[in-house]
C-alpha cells in the first residue's frame, strides 16, 4: 500500500473546503450532530455509573490514651500584672481576685511588721504584682499617699525567701508621653481604652471647660496629646501634667499649651498665647508664694523625683485663709496627716481642699455656704508638715489636677514671657503634627 496517497487525504479535503463555498455549508450544518453524539456518549457513561452500588463505608472510633506530660524542670517564669483599686478594697481582697494565695505574702501583710496607713489603698490607684502560674507573690508596688500632698512608691518584695518593705524614695525618670486617639463612643471611654490615666482626662475636662463640654466629642473627633509619666525601672507608676494638647472637635482645632511662669506655677494657653482659663477670681493667701507646684518635682535633699498633688502657699502661720471661689463646705475636720483640713465643693465638679491649717474660722461645718472672699481659716503647721504653710489640692471628678491652673486667677503672658512661649510652643507643635499625620491611633509613642 502506498502510504503517501493516505497521507495526501487530508490535504486534499482541507483544499477542497477552502477552495468551495458549498462546502463550508455542509462543514457548519454538521457541527450540531457532533454535539449530539458527546451528549449521547456522556448521558451513556452516567448511566453506567449510576447503576454500579456504591461502596461500603464502615465507621470506627477508638479512645486513644495521651501520654502522661513530666515537666523536665521547674517553671520559673514570673510575670507582672496589673489591676485598678475598686472602692473599699483591702489589699487581701484585691489578692483574691488576682488569684493569689501565697501564704508566706499574706502572713507577712498581715503580721503588723508593715504600719497600716502604707497599706492603705486608694481607689483608682494601680497595684503591680509581680507572680508565676501558681500564684505565688514576689513583688508588689503601688503608690500611697502620704497626705501630705507627695506620693510615695511602696515596694513589697520577697528578697532571698525574706519579705521586706520600702517606702524609701526611689531612682524614676520622668518622660513625655504621647497620645493620639479617635472617639468612637464616649470621650472618656476611647481615653481610657488608649491607657489615657484618670487623672490626665480630668486635666483635659478642665483645660478645655471655659470652652466647650468635653463630654460633648463625638464620633470622628480626635485627642492629640503629651503629657508626662514617671517610671521606675521601665514601668509607669503616676503621670504629672499636661504639656500640649490637640484636640479636633467637628473638624474644628482647640489646642493648649502649657507655660511655666517659674519653677512651680504656669498656665494653659492657646496657640496665639491667649489664657484658656479664667480661673478662680481670689487666691487663697493673698499675696502669698507659692513654694512647691505642682506635678513632678526633684527633691533637693533626698536627690529624687517626687509627685506632688497640690500646691503649697508660704505664709507664716495665723495667716488668712480665703475661699477663692463661692462653694459648700464638704467638710471641716482634723486629719492625721492633713492636720486640719477644710475642703470646700465648687461648680462644675470641683472641690479644693486647704491642709495644715493652725485652725478654723469660727461657723466652720459641714453645709455651711461660702462666699468667695470669705475666711475659712488660718495657716499652720498640723499634721504631717515641716513648717508652717498651706497646701492646697484641687480635684475634677475625684482626680487631682493642677491647682494653679484651676484655682488661681489667669493673666496675660508678658512680652518676654510671649517669646518663651513661642519657642515652647514651636517644640510641642512639631509632636502634635506627627500625630496629626498619623491615620491611627497611637498607644504610646516616646
Amino acid at each position: 500500500m502506498d502510504y503517501r496517497k493516505l497521507q495526501a487525504i487530508p490535504q486534499k479535503m482541507a483544499g477542497f473546503i477552502a477552495n468551495h463555498k458549498f462546502a463550508w455549508l455542509g462543514v457548519v450544518a454538521a457541527l450540531p450532530l457532533f454535539g449530539v453524539v458527546t451528549t449521547v456518549a456522556v448521558a451513556a457513561d452516567e448511566k453506567s455509573a449510576a447503576e454500579q452500588p456504591l461502596p461500603t463505608v464502615q465507621q470506627i472510633s477508638e479512645r486513644l490514651a495521651l501520654p502522661a506530660f513530666t515537666s523536665t524542670a521547674p517553671d520559673t517564669t514570673r510575670y507582672w500584672r496589673e489591676a485598678q483599686i475598686q472602692r473599699g478594697e483591702t489589699l487581701g481582697h484585691l489578692l483574691n481576685r488576682l488569684g493569689i494565695g501565697d501564704a508566706d505574702a499574706r502572713r507577712f501583710l498581715y503580721s503588723g511588721s508593715v504600719p497600716a496607713d502604707v497599706l492603705k489603698l486608694r481607689a483608682g490607684a494601680t497595684l503591680s504584682v509581680q507572680t508565676n502560674d501558681k500564684g505565688e507573690l514576689f513583688t508588689l508596688r503601688f503608690l500611697n499617699d502620704d497626705e501630705n500632698g507627695e506620693q510615695v512608691l511602696v515596694v513589697l518584695e520577697n528578697r532571698g525567701g525574706v519579705w521586706q518593705a520600702s517606702t524609701d524614695p526611689l531612682p524614676t525618670e520622668t518622660i513625655a508621653t504621647v497620645r493620639s486617639v479617635e472617639i468612637k463612643g464616649s470621650a472618656y471611654g476611647a481615653l481610657a481604652q488608649a491607657g489615657v490615666p484618670s487623672e490626665v482626662r480630668a486635666q483635659l475636662s478642665d483645660i478645655f471647660s471655659d470652652s466647650f463640654d468635653f463630654k460633648s466629642l463625638k464620633r470622628g473627633d480626635r485627642v492629640n496629646l503629651v503629657y508626662q509619666t514617671m517610671y521606675y525601672e521601665g514601668m509607669p507608676i503616676s503621670s504629672g501634667n499636661i504639656d500640649a494638647v490637640e484636640i479636633i472637635k467637628g473638624g474644628e482645632r482647640h489646642s493648649a499649651f502649657y507655660h511655666a511662669f517659674d519653677s512651680e506655677t504656669g498656665a494653659y494657653f492657646d496657640e496665639n498665647g491667649k489664657p484658656l482659663k479664667k480661673g478662680f477670681s481670689l487666691q487663697a493667701v493673698k499675696g502669698a508664694r507659692v513654694s512647691s507646684g505642682y506635678g513632678f518635682r526633684f527633691h533637693p535633699i533626698l536627690k529624687r523625683m517626687r509627685m506632688h498633688k497640690g500646691i503649697d502657699y508660704a505664709a507664716p502661720t495665723g495667716t488668712p485663709i480665703y475661699a477663692p471661689a463661692d462653694g459648700r463646705v464638704a467638710s471641716a475636720s482634723r486629719d492625721s496627716g492633713y492636720g486640719n483640713v477644710v475642703r470646700l465643693a465648687h461648680s462644675k465638679g470641683i472641690t479644693t481642699l486647704y491642709a495644715h491649717m493652725s485652725r478654723f474660722a469660727p461657723g466652720m461645718k459641714s453645709g455651711k455656704t461660702v462666699k468667695a472672699g470669705e475666711l475659712i481659716g488660718y495657716v499652720g503647721s498640723t499634721g504631717r508638715s515641716t513648717g508652717p504653710h498651706l497646701h492646697m489640692e484641687v480635684r475634677v471628678g475625684g482626680d487631682t489636677v493642677n491647682p494653679v491652673t484651676v484655682a488661681m486667677p489667669a493673666r496675660e503672658l508678658t512680652r518676654a514671657e510671649k517669646g518663651k512661649f513661642a519657642a515652647n510652643q514651636k517644640a510641642l507643635e512639631t509632636r502634635l503634627a506627627l500625630l496629626r499625620a498619623l491615620p491611627v491611633n497611637v498607644a504610646q509613642l516616646d
